[in-house]
Order: structure tokens, then C-alpha cells, then sequence
């Protein structure tokens, strides 16, 4: 049995030296160099193997050679040549795999998921602007260790399919990565047990709404005090307001102060059980209005190909206005 040399040793140890260092470097260099081994592996080298015996010599090289000249398979030539030599292929980004690398992406975050019956429509993970994750992650992390409950919702992690002008555009804000949904499932069942409660403080000034995250006494920038929850009742198909007692909140948009998103308080009782507008957390730093395209926005965390095959390929020189792209 033979013994492996140092030498096959040492390149080993540099192989997977080089593996760790792509596995955890980030950053759109490196995707696209991650992208690009990928496609190497499914197209080229030995993940299939070779038809044809390994050249013995020159002469069969130029055997080689001289048959696909002949066939005018030029790229094919070359690509042979480079092979024999041991040298990579020269694969452009965009080979048809889905376009260049976009600058971002979107990441997902770890969900905080409700051990009852209303965690079931809680996904496992929301995906997030990678730029914009991080606080995000933190802020529901942070109310976690004070015993409370923040689960997110988001819609799944690809661009809407053409609508073929049936129904209208969906909110590209979602699918940018900058707007998540606090999980509907977690409020407006039984406020004096559910997470989530959108309602009122009696310290509050005015009638409108806001939402309140329950969390454990002496929790920072928490308050205790005298709530009143919205209710859905079923059989009236409307809202009804429950008084809860004296409680600690947090209110979300302290809760999430630290990071990009913002949440806005409603001035009256949703409409219906299916609006979610009290449930939006919307991320809009560095859209300016007038100006921010929807096509370059979505560029920076979608290929080209999946842009065109999407809801927005008609809608891409849609300008932010300050609320919406139009």
C-alpha cells in the first residue's frame, strides 16, 4: 500500500483551506466565483465523465485538434486545448445561468415562531435585503430575551409570476426585501393571551391603534398600563374592542427603533380580518422620491432573467413617490 506524499498532502490541506475560504467569505465577488464553480461542476471536469481515451501523446492531441477544426467546433477546440494544458475554461458570468450576480441579495433571517396553534402559519425564515438584516434579526432576538414574541411573515422567496393584466401589481416593497409583515396569526384572536396586540393604552393620546408587543415587567422602553385589544368576532364579521387589564407592552416601533423598518399606528379599526396594514414594517432608506426606479432597485437583489419573467418586467421605469412606486 502506498503511502501519500507530503507534497499530496500539503495540496490538500490547501484545497480545503481554499473551500472553507469560498464557503465563508461574502460578498458579491465572491458569490459570483461561487456561482461559476457551480456551473464549472454541472457543465465541465469529471462530474461526467470523459467519452474519450485521455490523449496518450502529441500526435493524438493534434489528432484531436485537427478533427474539430475540421468540424468548425472553434470554441470547442479551444476549450480542448485549454483542458490538455490543465488550464480553466474561460466562462463569461452571464453563460445563460441566470445573469450577473446581483450587489445584494436577500438573506434569510431565523423566525421566532409561537409554540401554540397560532405559530402554524409562521414560516421558518423571512427573507430580508441582506443589508437590512441584521438589526431585524437583533430586534426580534432582543424581544425574545424579554419574554416575548415577535414572528414576521414575508411572501415566498421569488418575484410574482405576470398577473396577464387580471388582478393588480403586488407591492414590490416585499420582494425588495424591504417590507415584512409582523405574523397576523400572533394578534387578534384573544388579546389577553395572544403575543401581539393591536389596541391602545389608556395613556394614550387620541383613539387610533397601535401594535404592542407583551413582554416580562421591567423590560427597557416597556410600559405597564391599562390596555384595550382589538378582537375579531366571527359571527359579527367586525371588531370588537376587549379590555385586558394592566399589562407590559412594548410598543413595536420601539421594539424595532434600531433597526431600518418602521411601523405606522392606525388612525381607525381595519376594515376586515384580511387587512394587514397594521402589520407592516417597511424599510425605505435611500429611496428617493422622484427619482428611485423599480427596475434598479430590483436589480440589486434579482438577476436580470428573473426580472424579466416577473410581475414588474412592464413596470420597471415605475419612480418612488414618496409611498409607492407609480
Amino acid at each position: 500500500m502506498s503511502t501519500p506524499s507530503v507534497s499530496d498532502a500539503a495540496g490538500d490541506a490547501l484545497v480545503l483551506a481554499l473551500t472553507d475560504v469560498i464557503k465563508g467569505a461574502s460578498g458579491p465577488e465572491i458569490q459570483q466565483a461561487q456561482a461559476m464553480l457551480l456551473r464549472r461542476l454541472a457543465t465541465q471536469g469529471d462530474v461526467i465523465p470523459s467519452r474519450i481515451p485521455a490523449p496518450r501523446n502529441i500526435t493524438e492531441v493534434g489528432g484531436y485538434l485537427n478533427l474539430l477544426t475540421e468540424l468548425g467546433e472553434t470554441t470547442m477546440c479551444k476549450g480542448m486545448l485549454g483542458a490538455a494544458l490543465g488550464l480553466a475554461a474561460s466562462v463569461p458570468a452571464d453563460d445563460g445561468a441566470g445573469g450577473t450576480v446581483p450587489p445584494l441579495r436577500l438573506v434569510q433571517i431565523a423566525n421566532d415562531r409561537l409554540p401554540s396553534p397560532a405559530g402554524d402559519g409562521v414560516p421558518l425564515s423571512v427573507g430580508v435585503r441582506q443589508d437590512l438584516a441584521a438589526g431585524l434579526q437583533a430586534a426580534v432576538a432582543d424581544v425574545r430575551a424579554a419574554a416575548g414574541h415577535l414572528p414576521l411573515w414575508g411572501p415566498p422567496a421569488a418575484l410574482p409570476a405576470p398577473t396577464g393584466g387580471t388582478g393588480p401589481t403586488p407591492d414590490p416593497l416585499p420582494y425588495l426585501g424591504r417590507e415584512v409583515w409582523v405574523a397576523p396569526t400572533a394578534a387578534l384572536t384573544d388579546p389577553e393571551t395572544d403575543p401581539i396586540v393591536l389596541g391602545r393604552a389608556s395613556t394614550d393620546p387620541g383613539a387610533g391603534y397601535r401594535v404592542g408587543v407583551r413582554v416580562a415587567d421591567g423590560t427597557a422602553e416597556a410600559e405597564s398600563a391599562d390596555w384595550v385589544g382589538l378582537k375579531w368576532d366571527a359571527v359579527g364579521g367586525a371588531f370588537l374592542e376587549a379590555g385586558i387589564g394592566t399589562v407590559t407592552m412594548l410598543a413595536l416601533e420601539k421594539a424595532i427603533a434600531a433597526t431600518p423598518f418602521v411601523s405606522r399606528p392606525l388612525t381607525a379599526v381595519p376594515p376586515s380580518r384580511g387587512d394587514y396594514a397594521w402589520a407592516r414594517m417597511v424599510a425605505v432608506a435611500g429611496l428617493l422620491p422622484g427619482a428611485s426606479r423599480l427596475g434598479d432597485e430590483l436589480a440589486l437583489v434579482w438577476t436580470g432573467d428573473q426580472i424579466v419573467q416577473s410581475a414588474y418586467a412592464d413596470h420597471l421605469d415605475a419612480v418612488w413617490d414618496g409611498a409607492a412606486f407609480v
